[in-house]
């Protein structure tokens, strides 16, 4: 095979290669060997992990940056801008004689970029003769390769080459008709053969020949899986036996260890977070030498993996091999589970959710908080479950914060699940409640949230009692609803509710009491206090600044709401300003897709347009657009704002009809998403009516802005200045006037 794979590295015929088999089968090993030929016959070299999407594409954006890509192409493939795998592939084609490994692609979705998957022949994977990619994965179906990959499958060993691979590594464990048929008995599959022979070739092993290793299997390997001929099964009873060997050696920790460790996600660097040694030692009472120790027992037998080498602040991380972790967790018990679960749990409270600089370390805890979720409820008691419930709760706010808006929804629904036992009433599942219900909110879903922060908030005044942080917390988010549903009246008198008990709960500089007058301001804003509204964002602006820092999240979104006090007292050229320097920073802070990074784009952009500057704001805007709608949705009521500023750069262009039906798309939108009376489809409804009467058709903007001022008169009132503003509309298209 590696002859194969040589000529074809010699000769590309403008195929990828896939090295298809099971777990442990040598796919990575043949891979790299001929890594190390190529490396020798002087050829380029790269080597990439295919187990995880993200990281993918930071391992391939960075090889085209050294292949000499532009850094602002990258930077734009990094936002999305720019079509990622096409920035890698102008520059791979012009080298020459290069070696590229995808390892470990066992999830052909992770290769998948947009909308072209891997046999498409489109995204990171091509037919090329500039040189040679080979694909390591399990995945052996032609079909999901397409037309372009050629299936090289890599099967387990005959009896014969397993036999040399064991005398190999214990050459003194018996004879070679021996050791054929040990070899045969674990399947032909290296990894199990490996193991074996590294357990043989121990001075401290139990069982030193291939005979008595293989009378010890049959012992114990229908107790443990059940069934002699799958070939998994010896591989399990190999690393079972690893086991006993450590604990002979007084080394038995290492067993509930690993047990612990598979809790969490396989063949995924476990980071320093979960490593702490005093917590593994509490959690399964042992010391921190104990641990340390097992760790290290468990690397030298090859059931445990080092990781990805660590920043300069973390300890070495480790990774479990799918199939060790597949057979440690047939022994879990509540022992092991409750371990893992309280790591996870103090790891998460270690974190700042609101932190962009801890933001990386959830990214990498993800997976294993989703694993826990996935461990059987019999494993597992109330201790354990909630400890993984309180995880989730503190993942699914970290996830909020960095903007990955949708994705607490599956950790909720996963959690709430396990969660049962724990009952309804309990403070973790109404956490989890509230963190689905803000999932729902932040998506703009605002008819789901209601119903379910008002049960959460009853259940929790008759439990938790109404000065609870929990309880008030979900005051002032149904407070926040109330802002975004367009009910101001209502909603500010709901801030000012929850905001009198929060100073005398938590105080006047709780980050809880100055988020609910941050949505208090707002309400006054909107309400056409603008001036009042104003005054309290500076207030506000300072003690943020000075409390958290002038860079926070929160601190920004003061920022950006006192932007939008700036325009609305036409102010134009300070909110310009304002949002050029919050743009920069959101840009610094969040990135290009997060949406609060799109939102302050977007709210610049609607100043432009007020300056004069329609053109620079379309383009603006239809590149926000374009990404609201991937990141967020085209119903979320960000997207379909940036479509309303997107009309207003239009009409002052001159653009009257593609300006109208755009108008008339975000009006039928925004009154479906948010119903018909908020005051934001008015803004949109008296844009349209204006721009009718700009292009003569009186009649139809006359019966547009009296149905407007009529509601706007009755929801808002008639000195609101969105109403004010449409009844000057009104009159000058009755009376002739612009």
């Amino acid at each position: 095979m590696l002859e194969l794979l040589g000529s074809r590295l010699t000769a590309p015929d403008g195929h990828f290669q896939v090295l298809a088999g099971m777990g442990g089968a040598g796919k990575t090993t043949l891979a790299l060997a001929l890594a190390e030929r190529a490396e020798r016959q002087g050829r380029s070299v790269w080597w990439v992990s295919a187990t995880e999407e993200r990281s993918l594409l930071g391992s391939l954006l960075g090889l085209a940056l050294s292949l000499g890509a532009s850094p602002a192409h990258v930077e734009e493939a990094r936002a999305g801008v720019r079509n990622a795998a096409d920035v890698l592939w102008e520059r791979l084609e012009t080298e020459r004689g290069w070696l590229l490994v995808f390892d470990n692609a066992d999830d052909t979705d992770v290769l998948t970029f947009g909308n072209a998957s891997a046999r498409d022949g489109s995204g990171w994977l091509r037919a090329t003769r500039a040189g040679l990619i080979v694909v390591t994965s399990r995945v052996r179906n032609q079909e999901d390769w397409g037309r372009h990959g050629v299936l090289v499958p890599v099967p387990c060993l005959d009896s014969a080459v397993g036999a040399r691979v064991l005398q190999d590594l214990a050459p003194h464990a018996g004879s070679l008709g021996e050791a054929q048929a040990l070899a045969e008995r674990l399947g032909g599959l290296p990894l199990g053969l490996h193991q074996a022979g590294r357990y043989l070739g121990s001075p401290f092993a139990l069982d030193r020949t291939f005979t008595s290793y293989m009378a010890a299997l049959d012992d114990r390997f229908p107790l443990l899986m059940g069934q002699a001929t799958d070939p998994r099964s010896g591989v399990t009873q190999t690393w079972e036996l690893s086991l006993d060997s450590l604990a002979a050696q007084d080394r038995a920790h290492a067993r509930p260890l690993l047990r612990t460790l598979s809790c969490f996600a396989s063949s995924v660097d476990i980071a320093s977070p979960l490593l702490d040694l005093q917590v593994l030692g509490d959690g399964l009472g042992m010391a921190d030498i104990s641990v340390r120790n097992g760790l290290e027992a468990l690397l030298s037998v090859g059931l445990l993996e080092l990781g990805a080498t660590p920043d300069l602040d973390e300890v070495v991380s480790v990774a479990v091999h799918p199939l060790v972790a597949a057979a440690s967790r047939q022994h879990l018990d509540v022992h092991v589970t409750t371990a893992a679960a309280r790591a996870m749990r103090v790891a998460t409270g270690r974190l700042r959710s609101d932190a962009p600089e801890d933001w990386p370390v959830w990214l990498r805890l993800l997976p294993h908080v989703r694993s826990l979720l996935r461990l059987p409820p019999a494993a597992l008691d109330d201790g354990g479950v909630a400890a993984i419930a309180w995880a989730v709760v503190s993942s699914c706010s970290a996830l909020r914060w960095s903007g990955a808006w949708s994705a607490p929804e599956a950790l909720t629904r996963d959690a709430l699940c396990q969660a049962e036992s724990l009952g309804s009433h309990h403070e973790a599942v109404l956490c989890l409640r509230y963190q689905q219900a803000l999932a729902a909110l932040y998506q703009g879903r605002l008819a789901e949230a209601e119903p379910q922060l008002d049960d959460i908030l009853t259940t929790q005044l008759s439990t938790l009692g109404p000065d609870h942080p929990a309880t008030l917390a979900t005051r002032h988010e149904t407070a926040h609803l109330l802002v975004e549903q367009g009910r101001l009246a209502e909603a500010e008198s709901a801030c000012r509710y929850v905001l009198r008990d929060q100073l005398r709960v938590l105080g006047a500089e709780h980050p809880e009491t100055l988020a609910t007058r941050h949505w208090l301001l707002r309400a006054v804003g909107e309400r056409g206090r603008y001036a009042e509204a104003e005054a309290g964002y500076r207030d506000l602006l300072q003690t943020r600044s000075r409390l958290l820092g002038p860079e926070h999240p929160y601190t920004l979104m003061t920022y950006n709401n006192l932007g939008l006090q700036l325009a609305y007292q036409r102010r134009f050229t300070e909110a310009e300003l304002l949002y050029t320097e919050l743009v920069a920073t959101r840009l610094r802070v969040f990135g290009s897709q997060h949406p609060y990074t799109l939102q302050a784009r977007s709210n610049r952009a609607s100043v432009l347009t007020e300056l004069g500057r329609g053109r620079e704001a379309e383009e603006e805007l239809r590149s926000v657009l374009e990404t609201e709608r991937r990141v967020l949705g085209a119903d979320h009521v960000n997207a379909l704002d940036a479509r309303y500023e997107l009309a207003r750069a239009m009409i002052a262009q001159g653009r009257h009809r593609e300006a109208e039906a755009e108008l008339r798309a975000v009006v039928d939108a925004e009154s479906r998403v948010l119903g018909p009376e908020h005051h934001l489809v008015g803004d949109a409804r008296l844009a349209l009516g204006k721009t009718l009467a700009s292009q003569g058709r009186r009649d139809e903007a006359i019966a547009e802005l009296r149905a407007l001022v009529d509601l706007q008169t009755r929801t808002l009132g008639p000195a609101n200045p969105r109403t004010v503003a449409t009844r000057e509309s009104l009159n000058a298209a009755e009376t002739g006037g612009t």
